[in-house]
């Protein structure tokens, strides 16, 4: 496994590594800082095959963490809210243990080796040609594979990590607007909340990575207009974050897509599920056997023509309503389209003429049922067509921004046992 942050403070030790309130740390400063804790946690019986549990903070002293811990060959095991329970198996070949979103149900802890990580920061930096001279604003937590990713994408090259140490849009919009990062990774929740924030225009970056859940073509519309490069991506925690990305310059024609995707990753689909081989897939999840064969991500898609991957929907959140297969994510699209919609989840809900009711739950101010259902009906098949709306203030979020769809079911079995 190579050490970015040491081999770095050997060519460039005076290179900025890290930006947090305004103080800088170099990447000599920063492989010092490393030393001085892989010491530490030696002294303390952490080393090779220890599952180093630790609470993943944005903050300089966590990413001095995840630079020190590979080096006694312990295995990083970052957590936040929600931690899976399993124990470590072969920990002398494991580079981290990753949490999944949990934002369908239970989250799973996600094996990374040493070589899943290399592969996957080296065919990131393929598509993005991000180098030393770029900044990448976090603004993700670090427990989830984005923000880890955003650091180990940057050390790689040489470049720095702007550290905001939570989300909030008007600074996010500052920094960008301002020139201090030219790289960020943003989920739809975020990005719709920084353009509110300052509409723009902005200049000068490279890269708005944008992944995390589908992106309504009207919020992605609204980013270019605004001079944002908005990169839709596809990848998940078990492929060590990317599997696709919109590759920079080509925001306009791939529209509606991922992206082709990377280098060394072969996507494949069975009965429409994407799967996904490589050297960045993971071998399998804390506490059970290791995978056989490619992994199956649980989502649907298709390559177009020109092999760019287009993703509809979840395999697992397919309503079938009368006989009919109404995928959420395509209603979800249409209904964020919608100018009195904020965001949109959609769900089935037991129904004893239907089978599953289309259920939509959608973030507003006001709610025109009416007038929501006709608009419904003039852009959606009649099956697609929600049987029931419920408004909300706001949606239910986990702590990486996405929508917490679980939480969103269980609202609604709430609502349906005591209303």
């Amino acid at each position: 496994m190579p050490d970015w942050v040491h081999d770095r403070a050997t060519e460039t030790p005076n290179a900025p590594a890290l930006v947090f309130g305004g103080a800088v740390t170099t990447y000599a400063e920063l492989n010092e800082a490393a030393d001085r804790s892989a010491h530490e946690l030696r002294s303390k019986g952490v080393g090779a095959g220890s599952l180093m549990r630790f609470p993943a903070v944005a903050l300089p002293e966590t990413v001095v963490l995840i630079t020190s811990a590979p080096r006694i060959g312990a295995t990083l095991a970052p957590f936040g809210p929600l931690q899976p329970h399993g124990e470590l198996d072969g920990g002398e070949h494991v580079y981290a243990v990753v949490t999944t979103s949990g934002s369908s149900g239970n989250p799973k802890g996600v094996i990374l080796t040493r070589d899943n990580i290399v592969a996957a920061v080296a065919a990131s930096q393929a598509r993005l040609s991000n180098g030393a001279s770029d900044r990448w604003l976090l603004c993700l937590p670090l427990f989830h594979i984005a923000g880890l990713s955003a650091v180990w994408r940057s050390l790689a090259a040489g470049g720095s990590v702007l550290i905001h140490d939570r989300f909030d849009a008007m600074a996010v919009a500052g920094a960008l607007k301002g020139g201090d990062a030219s790289v960020v990774s943003l989920v739809p929740t975020m990005l719709h909340r920084v353009l509110d924030a300052d509409p723009g225009p902005y200049t000068g970056l490279k890269a708005v990575l944008l992944g995390g859940g589908p992106a309504g073509r009207s919020l992605v519309e609204r980013a270019l207009d605004a001079g944002l490069p908005v990169l839709p991506t596809y990848g998940t925690t078990e492929t060590a974050s990317q599997v696709a990305t919109v590759a920079p310059g080509e925001e306009h024609e791939a529209f509606g897509t991922v992206g082709r995707p990377l280098d060394g990753m072969t996507v494949s689909f069975d009965d429409g599920e994407i799967m996904v081989e490589g050297p960045a897939v993971s071998p399998g999840y804390l506490g059970e056997r290791p995978r056989t064969g490619p992994h199956r991500t649980h989502d649907l898609g298709y390559l177009d023509d020109n092999g760019r991957l287009v993703v509809t929907g979840r395999k697992d959140h397919i309503i079938l309503t009368g006989g009919e297969k109404v995928v959420p994510q395509f209603v979800e699209a249409v209904l964020a389209s919608f100018p009195s919609i904020r965001r949109a989840v959609v769900v089935g809900a037991p129904d004893i003429d239907w089978g599953e009711a289309v259920v939509a739950v959608v973030e507003s101010d006001a709610l025109d049922e009416p007038a929501l259902a006709a608009r419904a009906r003039a852009a959606l098949a009649a099956h697609q067509v929600p049987k029931r709306w419920v408004r909300v203030d706001a949606l239910p979020e986990l702590p990486n921004g996405k929508i917490d769809r679980a939480a969103v079911a269980s609202m609604l079995d709430r609502e349906s046992e005591y209303g």
